[in-house]
């Protein structure tokens, strides 16, 4: 297995930056990433201890690691990618933004920080508060055909700060460029739904892969699959148009596996399946997930092999 530096990064899904390292599909790869900034955050700051919260540097954060080439990787090929571990460091950062849009001008009026020790034991807020360790990705794509900053996020995929990207799940992307090239970073070591400050546990990690190349599988968004749902991610500018197009994917996906009427997708969907959050804190998009239950046996023909 190939390790890649977390000194190969940037902060953004660029078509054009030269590979890193090509693998060929089936192979596996460890990630090395950085925080969301970069860990300059932690520096000198004792764990457990909060701190002024800079707002960050705009065209800075998030840093993703890569992109890795994947041979034969074609415009229409889809990448399914299983993410099969992360290992978070033993420090990260979470903190209140006075910027957020969750919260009312003034609410926050000192944004703070706060340094956390991580451990397979939990995450140590403070002495008296522990919540359970949950890594999971919050920057995983495909490089676009323009390049975006790896603060936004779109069908290629991105900055979806979906928590359900964790370890023993297969997230499908699309591939748009010769080699597909894919970004990993933004590990969080815990995120609720909504990731409603703006930042999880911001947190450096290792994250091991397996990459596999499907031929003309291209989704029109990005799906994942679980052992409990499969599920459509989506991007858009508030939650009722984010929402909407993942209804709209997840209708046209029972229609077409499952030979229903669209009236009857939609009446399924209304029983069974859920519409969660993403991030929706006041960046320019918000992302969705709807998520459908795996004992309908349904899933898009590219995560036939989704199962891990």
């Amino acid at each position: 297995m190939i390790t890649v530096s977390r000194t190969n990064s940037q902060s953004n899904y660029s078509p054009d930056l030269p590979a890193v390292l090509e693998i060929s599909s089936g192979d596996r790869v460890q990630f090395s990433t950085y925080d969301a900034r970069g860990g300059a955050l932690l520096d000198q700051r004792p764990t457990g201890t909060a701190f002024d919260l800079p707002k960050p540097i705009p065209g800075k954060g998030n840093p993703v690691t890569g992109p890795i080439s994947i041979k034969g990787a074609k415009p229409g090929d889809a990448l399914l990618v299983h993410i099969l571990s992360i290992t978070c460091d033993p420090i990260g950062w979470c903190g209140g933004h006075a910027h957020a849009g969750a919260v009312n001008p003034g609410r926050v009026p000192n944004p703070l920080g706060r340094v956390c020790e991580v451990s397979p034991h939990g995450v140590v807020f403070s002495p008296e508060i522990t919540i359970p360790l949950r890594p999971m990705i919050g920057c995983i794509g495909t490089a676009p055909l323009e390049s975006a900053t790896t603060g936004v996020a779109w069908t290629h995929g991105g900055n979806m700060d979906q928590p359900v990207v964790r370890s023993n799940t297969s997230i499908l992307l699309p591939v748009f460029v010769e080699g597909a090239l894919l970004y990993i970073g933004d590990i969080h070591a815990a995120q609720g739904d909504g990731e409603i400050s703006g930042v999880g546990l911001e947190i450096g990690a290792e994250v091991i892969v397996e990459v596999e190349l499907i031929p003309g599988a291209a989704p029109e968004w990005p799906w994942l699959i679980n052992d409990e749902s499969v599920m459509v991610l989506t991007v858009g500018e508030n939650f009722e148009k984010s929402s909407y197009t993942a209804i709209d994917q997840g209708m046209k996906l029972l229609e077409n596996k499952l030979n229903l009427a669209p009236a009857d997708a939609l009446a399924l969907l209304s029983i069974c399946g859920d519409v969660r959050l993403g991030g929706f804190y006041g960046i320019p998009h918000v992302t969705t997930r709807l998520e459908i239950p795996r004992h309908l046996n349904v899933a898009p023909d590219g995560l036939r092999k989704g199962t891990i």
